[in-house]
C-alpha cells in the first residue's frame, strides 16, 4: 500500500518537449545490475545492463499520468497503484512513453501518489514512485485585490492578515496556488477543489486564531464562517502557512503548482531604497519580472520598484479597478477602509 508523501510542486501536463522531470519524486531500482569484481574493459558482457531511466513525467489530463524513458519500455503487469484508491489503473506504452489512465477523473488539487514497474527489451526493470497534484482542465481566471498585512487589534475594527481575490471568470480552484515571501521566509496555499463563479471574492485568511467558527467556505454556504474579517459576502478560507511580511513582501498567483505566474505584487516600506539584497524576496520579485508582470531595475531589482507605501494596520493595499500591473495598479485604502469579501472602494 503506498503512503504519499506532500504534493510536488512540479507536476504538470506532460509535453515531448520537456527536458527531463522536474520536482516530482522519482524512485527507480534497477533488477539488473553489473557483476560485482573488476570492471576492466573487455571482462563485463557487452549486453544492456542500463535500466529505463525518466526523462518526464505528469499529468496528462483530468484521466492520464503519462512517463517519458530514455528507451522503449513496456509497462510490469499488476505493478501498477494509486493512492488515494478507488481509481482503477490501466498501463500502455508507446515506445519510450507510458501511458497510464485513470477510471474517473482525477480530483482537481488534490495529492496523489503512483507506483509502478517498467522494463526494457533486455529485461532491465526500473521501479517508480511518483507524488503530483490532480489535474485541474478548469482553473478560474483569478485576480489579487486586496491585501492586508500585520494586525489590529482594534476593539472597534479588528483586522489580521488575509489576501482577496476576484474570480474574473469561474472554474475550480483546485491546485491554485498563492505564494509570499519575505527576505528571509517564503510560504505558499494551494487551494482545494471548489467551484467558483464570476464576481466572487475569496478571502485567504493568513492569520486565524484557531476559533471554531474559523470554517473554510468550501461549498455554497458563504456565510457558514466566522472570526476576524470573515465576510457573508465572500469566500473564506483559512491559512496557517504563516502572515504576510508586515512592511515589504511579493505575492505571486500560479494557476497550478509549478506553473506559470500570472498575477502579483510586490510592496515595500518607502523607507526602503537601493537595490535588492539577494534573498527570498529578490528570489520572488524576478519571478513576476520573468513573468512580464513588473519591470525591474538592474539584475536584481531595487526597491523603488514597488508599491511604495507607508505600513500601516488601519490601511489595506488594492487594487484599481482596470487592473493594471506594477506599482501603478495598487493604492491604500482610507483609514478602517479595508473591505474582504466586498468590492473595492474608489480610490483616495
Amino acid at each position: 500500500m503506498l503512503n504519499p508523501p506532500a504534493p510536488s510542486s512540479g507536476s504538470r501536463r506532460v509535453s515531448p518537449s520537456t527536458a527531463a522531470a522536474a520536482g516530482v519524486a522519482v524512485l527507480l531500482a534497477c533488477a539488473c545490475s553489473p557483476p560485482a569484481g573488476p570492471t576492466v574493459a573487455g571482462l563485463l558482457p557487452s549486453r544492456d545492463l542500463s535500466p529505463p531511466q525518466v526523462l518526464d513525467a505528469g499529468p496528462s489530463g483530468e484521466r492520464g499520468f503519462g512517463l517519458r524513458f530514455d528507451e522503449e519500455v513496456s509497462p510490469v503487469e499488476g505493478s501498477f497503484a494509486l493512492e488515494p484508491a478507488g481509481i482503477a489503473l490501466s498501463a500502455a506504452s508507446r515506445g519510450a512513453w507510458l501511458d497510464i489512465a485513470f477510471s474517473s477523473d482525477q480530483v482537481p488539487g488534490a495529492d496523489y501518489a503512483l507506483a509502478g514497474e517498467v522494463a526494457d527489451a533486455a529485461g532491465n526493470h526500473s521501479r517508480f514512485l511518483f507524488r503530483f497534484v490532480g489535474w485541474n482542465g478548469r482553473p478560474p481566471t483569478l485576480r489579487l485585490s486586496e491585501l492586508q498585512t500585520a494586525k489590529n487589534s482594534s476593539t472597534l475594527h479588528p483586522h489580521r492578515d488575509f489576501i482577496e481575490l476576484e474570480v474574473v471568470n469561474g472554474g475550480n480552484m483546485g491546485g491554485v496556488m498563492l505564494e509570499w515571501a519575505s527576505s528571509i521566509k517564503a510560504y505558499s496555499y494551494r487551494f482545494p477543489s471548489i467551484e467558483v463563479e464570476k464576481g466572487e471574492r475569496v478571502v485567504l485568511h493568513l492569520a486565524p486564531e484557531s476559533l471554531s467558527e474559523e470554517k473554510d467556505e468550501t461549498g455554497t454556504d458563504l456565510a457558514a464562517s466566522g472570526g476576524v474579517d470573515a465576510s457573508p459576502a465572500g469566500r473564506d478560507l483559512w491559512s496557517l502557512a504563516g502572515g504576510l511580511p508586515d512592511e515589504s513582501g511579493v505575492v505571486a498567483l500560479r494557476w497550478r503548482p509549478g506553473g506559470e505566474i500570472v498575477d502579483g505584487l510586490f510592496y515595500a516600506a518607502e523607507s526602503k531604497s537601493g537595490p535588492l539584497p539577494n534573498d527570498k524576496l529578490a528570489a520572488a520579485f524576478r519571478g513576476l519580472v520573468d513573468a512580464g508582470l513588473w519591470t525591474s531595475a538592474g539584475a536584481l531589482g531595487a526597491w523603488e520598484d514597488a508599491f511604495r507605501w507607508k505600513p500601516s494596520v488601519s490601511r489595506s493595499i488594492n487594487r484599481a479597478a482596470l487592473w493594471p500591473n506594477g506599482p501603478s495598479g495598487w493604492y491604500l485604502s482610507e483609514s478602517s477602509g479595508q473591505s474582504p469579501g466586498a468590492a473595492n472602494p474608489p480610490p483616495p
